[in-house]
């Protein structure tokens, strides 16, 4: 994997929103990628990273809601 930026444990990794973590896992809004889980804000966050984690991770992807 390349270099990833820094997602903190609560931050959806597509928008950058602070997330409930355990209302997201309640929604079935958590995936785990490399060992990690990450909770996204909602469905279409979580679908778009479940699609394409990378795009996400990079370090010069910048989150914007």
């Amino acid at each position: 994997m390349t270099d990833t930026r820094t997602i903190a444990a609560n931050e959806d990794p597509v928008c950058g929103m602070e997330v409930d973590i355990d209302v997201a896992r309640n929604k079935g809004q958590t995936l785990t990628h490399d060992g990690r889980e990450y909770a996204s804000c909602g469905k279409g966050c979580m679908l778009d990273f479940r699609d394409d984690p990378e795009q996400y991770l990079d370090r010069e992807y910048a989150p914007s809601m």
